[in-house]
């Protein structure tokens, strides 16, 4: 499909702004000198001098709930407390829930009782954002963006708003890369024992001579790891309008605006075929269908190969993350999309009795680097230490304590390097988001209301079939036509339909 020549400049108009905003116009405050990650030592990590007085606060305990390894978080509830008694005069008390399955249902439960939470992450995979948002389950942000302005600094009004449900906030995105791509993480040992030349690795198809060498040659471990919707179904990068389980979406390359069933699509049904001779032929854990815990399996050391959601310096992050050392490539184009600003996200739940100090407690994940550090690597001395030349920290083993990423809040900009990440990592950083390709419906939200029964129908069905498919644990052709009569039963074409009338009108106004 010819797309209209204004809507093209539109587009094109929207790319410029967000390489813009990266550059630091508007709003935006990119890392300076002294902010960068390569330069992100103790001396840059001094409080906010607009930070108000402990004096004038009342103490509070504030409850935060994220998603990340779950381990004894004591020491960095103290670290903070004792930093933060002069300033904000909070008592954190910190939990993280495991990933996969793990922090969706002990997280969603609680924010339809109300439960006096005061800050929660939040995204468009885990405690869904827009499902708890659109439920009136989290407080609206709007006055205390306003008020406490250090959060729209960093990350500029446009990827802050990206996330608006009718013009209210609901949670703040990390600022971090602003675009995506798709690609494999290898583990590093055998990519050196098979001597694999990264740069020849295009497709899943190229790595089956590996796959079949590590069931000759190793005992005991996995050729792919595939849980859940952490597999390759990700290398389609179906570029959705709604959840991951919604049907809905458009193809990621812009080919045209019509909206189809990705779960239906020729590529999908060829995908799940090529997973059920993957599953035959052992290339998938045989249990895939009902594992749930997609980060433990990667820290096990037993798979070769897994997709991951890439930019630059995945590897070594995820080499920290699990503790098994990874090898990166990159495989599907790098594009702009809406799910970057609701892929990890902070939310104030309505049941918290201090919503505004919640608030400035998140505002100081954005402003003040020590702060952010401090809840991402731990008390220095303690968690980690710094290398000799101050570039890098370095995990202290014993410490008990690993990060389980600092993408989940804040500003990542402010994050110490780790050793073997790049110095020149957030340049590196900007030249990715500038280079992406913005997808036809970035800066669309769709509206489920009219269609709420519909959308809760269709990810029943996908839910009930999609692990099956995604991991090759079943027939392809008979779970498919029992899938597509579920969709009709569903009323998929409805729902369809309704993400098309709008997403069409949306253009339109672009015109």
């Amino acid at each position: 499909m010819k797309l209209n020549r204004k809507l093209l400049t539109r587009v094109f108009a929207v790319v410029l702004c967000l390489v813009f905003v990266l550059a630091g116009c508007g709003n935006e405050t990119q890392p300076t000198s002294s902010e960068t990650p390569s330069s992100t030592t103790p001396s840059s990590t001094e409080p906010s001098q607009s930070a108000t007085p402990a004096a004038a606060l009342d103490p509070v305990t504030l409850t935060f709930y994220c998603v990340g390894d779950s381990q004894d978080m004591s020491g960095i509830e103290k670290g903070v407390n004792e930093y933060l008694k002069d300033t904000l005069n909070i008592t954190l008390e910190y939990e993280c829930f495991g990933w996969g399955d793990t922090y969706t249902p002990k997280i969603n439960p609680m924010l339809a009782a109300g439960d006096p939470i005061d800050i929660v992450f939040t995204s468009n995979w885990a405690a869904n954002f827009r499902s708890n948002a659109t439920a009136g389950y989290f407080t609206v942000l709007n006055d205390y963006i306003k008020k406490y302005p250090g959060v729209e600094q960093v990350l500029g009004s446009d990827f802050l708003n990206a996330t608006q449900i009718d013009g209210k906030n609901y949670a703040v995105p990390t600022n971090k890369e602003k675009a995506h791509n798709w690609g494999f993480l290898l583990k590093k040992d055998l990519v050196a024992k098979y001597n694999i030349d990264l740069n020849s690795i295009k497709s899943l198809q190229d790595l089956e001579p590996y796959f079949d060498r590590v069931l000759a040659e190793e005992p005991g471990m996995t050729p792919l790891l595939s849980v859940q919707m952490d597999g390759p179904w990700h290398l389609l990068d179906w570029n959705t309008f709604s959840d991951d389980d919604v049907p809905g979406a458009l193809y990621p390359d812009n080919r045209d605006t019509k909206v189809i069933n990705q779960f239906l699509a020729p590529e999908s049904v060829a995908l799940y075929k090529q997973q059920r001779e993957y599953y035959k032929k052992g290339y998938l854990h045989p249990d895939a269908a009902t594992q749930d815990n997609f980060s433990a399996e990667m820290s096990t050391g037993k798979y070769f190969a897994f997709v991951a959601p890439m930019k630059p310096g995945k590897a070594v992050e995820m080499t920290q993350q699990t503790g098994v050392e990874w090898e990166e490539i990159f495989i599907t184009p790098i594009v702009m999309s809406n799910r970057e600003a609701d892929g990890a996200m902070l939310a104030i739940p309505v049941g918290s009795k201090n919503p505004e100090r919640a608030f400035m407690f998140i505002e100081k994940l954005y402003t003040d680097a020590k702060l952010k550090n401090l809840m991402n690597f731990g008390v220095e001395g303690v968690h980690y230490k710094w290398s000799d030349d101050k570039n890098y920290i370095i995990p202290i083993e014993e410490s008990g304590y690993k990060t389980s990423g600092g993408w989940r809040f804040g500003d990542n900009f402010k994050d110490y390097l780790t050793v073997g990440e790049a110095l020149d990592k957030a340049q590196q950083w900007e030249k990715y988001n500038a280079s992406a390709t913005p997808l036809l419906n970035l800066g669309f939200v769709f509206d489920a209301t009219n269609v709420a029964s519909e959308v809760a129908a269709c990810k029943d069905v996908v839910q009930t079939y999609y692990k099956q498919l995604f991991t090759g644990s079943v027939d392809v052709d008979p779970t498919l036509a029992r899938m597509e009569a579920d969709f009709k039963a569903a009323g998929v074409d409805t729902l369809l339909q309704e993400i098309q009338t709008q997403f069409d009108a949306w253009l339109a106004s672009k015109k």
